[in-house]
């Protein structure tokens, strides 16, 4: 349970659901989710940062910029818990 409130809490700004929406895309540099969030970069080094350290984001080092993608095992976790969570409701 508190692994989903650390994945729903990173989830519940609209600016981080914006990001990893632009991330299902693929691998994006930091540059190009600048440009398409119109976000600083203090902004959006923010957003990642809390993408990051709950698990949903990973980040890989190309020169003098990030590159993200997402994490597809926390989202597979998520929806296993999720799935654990809905069934144990059920079957109450």
């Amino acid at each position: 349970m508190e692994k989903m409130a650390v994945y729903f809490k990173a989830l519940s700004e609209t600016t981080r659901l914006k990001i990893v929406i632009t991330l299902l895309k693929g691998e994006q540099c930091v540059c190009k989710i600048i440009d398409e969030m119109q976000l600083s970069q203090p902004a959006v080094s923010h957003h990642m940062k809390i993408l990051k350290q709950a698990g949903l984001v990973k980040a890989r080092r190309e020169g003098k910029w990030i590159h993200y993608s997402l994490n597809k095992d926390a989202f597979k976790e998520m929806e296993k818990l999720l799935q654990e969570e809905l069934f144990s409701l059920v079957n109450q």
